[in-house]
């Protein structure tokens, strides 16, 4: 069995995906040389809107690989001399990780939803309504809290719509629910706590998969989410 490469390396295509003046920005480049922490990349074809790109700016990057995408958050550092704008660095990226889906993109936030129960499930809960907070979200899906029991809560296979609040605009997008657990006593380090006294309020972590969501919703995302990693750094 071969090992799918998990690393960089130099004639690697890949997609550098930026926000650029709110819009979410797409450019194809070849890895033309790797130095220490940072790859110099170069564009298959110019692109102006290269020329906006500022250090600092954090970016997605996406390597093709026979079983997926290999896929890792990264910052912009700076042009190279070239005309018209070609050539640019970027940090090395320290975290690397192998998916199917352009799900990559995905941030702790919190983020204020409203879901829609709009199948006949064996929860027999078609209809009902509820709200919560996210707790994570990402242009592949997202998982989010609500102040009740898990017999209260969506199930497994469920199918959702979701009115999601994201920065100053709402997202609307159907989903799948995934995973569902009670988090009542888990704290925010993922570790279990004891019981307290008087009980915690009662609290279910949901966990949904996109099954369509529009572009624009999802372009909202990825800008909502350079956003918050522009305003941490």
């Amino acid at each position: 069995m071969i090992e799918t490469p998990r690393k960089p390396t130099v004639h690697d295509q890949v997609l550098v995906e930026a926000d650029v003046d709110g819009k979410v920005v797409g450019f194809r480049a070849i890895v033309v040389n790797t130095v220490e922490n940072a790859l110099w990349l170069g564009l298959v074809k110019p692109d102006p809107l290269l020329a906006r790109l500022q250090p600092d700016d954090p970016i997605s990057l996406t390597f093709p690989r026979p079983d997926g995408g290999l896929v890792a958050e990264s910052v912009f550092l700076s042009h190279l001399r070239s005309s018209p704008p070609q050539l640019f660095s970027v940090l090395m990226p320290s975290d690397m990780r192998l998916t199917q889906r352009r799900e990559h993109l995905r941030l702790d936030a919190r983020c204020p939803i409203e879901y829609t129960i709009v199948s006949q499930s064996d929860s027999g809960g078609a209809g009902l309504t509820g709200e919560g907070i996210t707790s994570d979200i990402g242009t592949g899906g997202l998982r989010f809290n609500v102040s009740a029991p898990l017999s209260d809560a969506p199930i497994i296979g469920d199918a959702l719509e979701l009115v999601v609040a994201v920065g100053r605009e709402a997202v609307v997008a159907e989903a799948e629910v995934l995973r569902v657990d009670d988090t009542t006593d888990v704290g925010p380090n993922g570790r279990l706590r004891p019981p307290a006294t008087p009980p915690r309020p009662t609290r279910t972590t949901v966990a949904v998969r996109f099954t369509s969501i529009p572009d624009y919703g999802q372009d909202v995302i990825v800008r909502y989410i350079f956003a918050l990693q522009r305003a941490r750094r």
